[in-house]
């Protein structure tokens, strides 16, 4: 396992950051089911986020965020050099979502790359200081992440549905590398291939607890 997760609001850990702008939430299409392992750590891990900004009062926006990849080269190549990326948010308007469009930008890459949607889940807010301070508005989305991105200057960008455009989850590249993973084997996945199904079936439930509906 691969795996790098956000827990602070403005520094990078590993792979991961927390957000906190103006935002909302909806949403429908789900692509994947829930056995919630990973939403009930992702759950704690925004709880203690909302301790840490309760004295600054209710946040309109609230985006936290991991992502995994293969585990070791085989793995790697069976999924053509792709991870997962797990965005949670939670937002005070519901009309912003859904979230329309997540995208890699880069000046060494011409244009923008957009990253697959897997699937998405509403999730009941329940805790009564995540609904204080960041409103009871919560949505998982899943996207097929390729890992070159993570190691290509170059920003992670979500577009709202409405007011939000551009909104900067994270900035590339990353300190972590993939130890098995050498810049001449690195793979931006082609469109041309294929991902093994089953070995990205595996991948999906061992990391994030999610069974994909096929």
């Amino acid at each position: 396992m691969k795996r790098l997760f956000s827990l602070s609001f403005t520094v990078l850990i590993f792979i991961g950051y927390v957000h906190c702008q103006d935002m909302n939430h909806s949403t429908q299409n789900t692509c994947a089911q829930d056995t919630t392992s990973s939403t009930d750590r992702m759950t704690q891990r925004i709880r203690e986020d909302a301790s840490r900004f309760e004295t600054y009062g209710p946040v309109p926006r609230f985006v936290q965020y991991d992502y995994a990849f293969a585990g070791d080269i085989n793995e790697y190549k069976k999924l053509n050099g792709y991870g997962i990326l797990y965005i949670s948010s939670l937002n005070r308007d519901s009309t912003e979502y859904p979230i329309t469009r997540v995208y890699f930008k880069s000046d060494s890459v011409q244009g923008s790359i957009d990253l697959r949607l897997i699937g998405c889940m509403e999730i009941p807010v329940t805790d009564n200081l995540i609904k204080k301070i960041f409103g009871s508005h919560r949505v998982d989305y899943y996207y097929y992440f390729p890992y070159e991105l993570t190691q290509l200057p170059g920003s992670l960008l979500v577009d709202w549905k409405n007011n939000r455009k551009e909104f900067v989850l994270t900035n590339f590249p990353s300190d972590f590398k993939l130890d098995f993973v050498e810049n001449s084997q690195l793979i931006l996945p082609d469109e041309k291939c294929t991902i093994d199904e089953q070995s990205f079936d595996e991948f999906s439930e061992r990391e994030f607890q999610i069974k994909l509906n096929r």
